[in-house]
């Protein structure tokens, strides 16, 4: 069972993604982005800002409570699931054990709103090693000031393989929450948003491999 931990550093306590430059630099440049201390809004992401980790990156869409798309996602997403991963759930990349600590997660990010990470491991199997990653999600503002979208990278620590990857928390590893105590307009999507979660045109898009 994780333990949930608040940290306002993710470089203490050996929290998840605090030994991974490309998770560190994904949340530097989100931090840049806080204006007077508010969550910077999806259209400050500038993909040229975050060219390391573009491959790794995904913007989730909130539309439902506890379920988000993927409204873009890196080649590197693409890979693990081996298919286009556009439109697709973030519970897709989730074994079935781990999918009701995923939405929790997930809700957090979007609700509190907060800063979230997790270790993760997709288990091995014959001729293919256990894979670890970390999940790395950051809140990010819509234009009518709800924290309906995450910016967000998930990045393996291995080879993934030909075959499709799911993750389950791992075992016995700190989950990183930090609440942003920061008050905005509610994050519940509009009737439209749930039924058409296609309808916005992604203008952030990450399917190139950039190493």
């Amino acid at each position: 069972m994780s333990i949930y931990h608040d940290s306002p550093d993710a470089r203490r306590h050996g929290l998840p993604g605090a030994d991974c430059p490309i998770l560190h630099s994904l949340e530097n440049y989100w931090h840049s982005l806080r204006h007077a201390r508010h969550i910077p809004a999806r259209n400050d992401v500038a993909p040229h800002m975050i060219d390391a980790a573009l491959p790794h990156a995904f913007i989730l869409q909130r539309v439902a409570p506890g379920v988000a798309r993927m409204r873009v996602a890196g080649q590197k997403i693409h890979d693990l699931l081996r298919m286009d991963a556009r439109g697709m759930p973030i519970s897709v990349l989730f074994g079935p054990d781990s999918r009701d600590s995923l939405r929790d997660l997930v809700e957090t990010a979007f609700t509190q709103p907060a800063i979230v990470a997790a270790s993760l491991l997709s288990a091995g199997q014959m001729f293919r090693p256990a894979l670890p990653a970390t999940i790395l999600m950051l809140p990010l503002r819509d234009e009518k000031g709800a924290t309906s979208r995450v910016l967000g990278a998930l990045v393996c620590e291995g080879m993934t393989g030909n075959r499709p990857r799911r993750f389950d928390l791992a075992p016995g590893r700190l989950v990183r929450i930090d609440s942003l105590a920061i008050n905005l307009a509610s994050s519940q999507p509009a009737p439209a948003q749930m039924q058409r979660p296609d309808a916005e045109r992604p203008a952030l898009r990450l399917v190139v491999d950039n190493g």
